[in-house]
């Protein structure tokens, strides 16, 4: 399940992202998308920095899993079909395998939502 079409940049501990919501996104319902894809767009644009940074290093590649948020601020009531939404994701903590991401997540040039997310990387054996 890939929500990112494209990695917009990376200017670690920052990336930023770019979706499309075209008629066959799977969380569309019609025309219409929940804003609260923005929670998974959050963690796909984090897990997309942990790659970066693992290729950078020309590490291995790691799973990693999103454990949850403390918040989640949404400014608009839907995303439509047609839309396309940058996402900013800012690693603020991290610790061996946890990490803390404040995201925002753009429509044009306005804030639709914001929110805070924490991750976990590591194995498949310690992450599933």
């Amino acid at each position: 399940m890939l929500f990112i079409d494209r990695i917009v940049s990376v200017q670690d501990p920052m990336i930023e992202t770019e979706t499309t919501f075209r008629p066959d996104f799977i969380m569309a319902r019609g025309e219409h998308i929940s804003p609260l894809v923005a929670i998974e767009l959050f963690a796909q644009s984090a897990a997309a920095l942990m790659a970066h940074r693992s290729a950078a290093a020309n590490a291995p590649k790691v799973s990693g899993a999103l454990l949850g948020t403390r918040k989640l601020d949404v400014h608009v009531s839907e995303f439509r079909v047609g839309e396309t939404v940058r996402t900013r994701a800012v690693e603020i903590f991290g610790a061996g395998a946890l990490a803390q991401f404040e995201c925002k997540l753009f429509l044009g040039d306005t804030l639709a939502a914001e929110g805070s997310i924490n991750v976990a990387a590591g194995d498949r054996k310690s992450v599933v």
